[in-house]
């Protein structure tokens, strides 16, 4: 997580898409390792130069979408909900948890049955409805969300001190 917590704040959850969503890279990196093993009974130089080519495309593209897995990533800490993303150019985003007003999770049978789906947080800022679709776990993600909305409400956690 790039983002630094503020004094007294903890880290309660990090959440990331799900594996599933680096089956497809996968699946075409097999494919173009497969054409160049392949290409190797053709006597001709030039197509396991096109296949080697394409294989080196295809892993650093690969690379390139685990990577973008790697750094988009959702935290929950006693303050806020915070949204990372981008390799290059970095987005954060931070939502106060006093400004949360519901925390929905779906999940279709697929979803269900490889544990991903998606969370629709609404706030009262002026964007409204966040969608992070795809997610790992997303009923951990809403219940994380839902719990320290409750602590900070009991007083549990105290609230973030205003800067003068």
């Amino acid at each position: 997580m790039r983002s630094r917590l503020r004094p007294g704040e903890q880290l309660e959850l990090i959440v990331r898409r799900h594996p599933i969503k680096l089956a497809g890279p996968a699946i075409v990196v097999l494919f173009l390792a497969g054409a160049a093993g392949a290409s190797f009974l053709r006597p001709e130089g030039a197509v396991r130069l096109a296949a080697g080519a394409a294989l080196l495309l295809g892993v650093v593209g690969g690379l390139w979408r685990w990577l973008e897995w790697r750094v988009d990533l959702w935290a929950v800490t006693t303050q806020r909900v915070i949204d990372e993303s981008g390799v290059l150019t970095v987005r954060m985003i931070d939502s106060p948890l006093e400004i949360i007003q519901n925390v929905g999770c779906e999940q279709s049978i697929f979803g269900r049955l490889l544990g991903f789906g998606k969370v629709v947080i609404q706030t009262a800022a002026a964007h409204g409805e966040t969608a992070l679709d795809g997610i790992a776990h997303p009923d951990r993600l809403r219940d994380a969300i839902l719990d320290m909305k409750e602590i900070r409400r009991a007083g549990a956690v105290p609230a973030p001190a205003t800067r003068a």
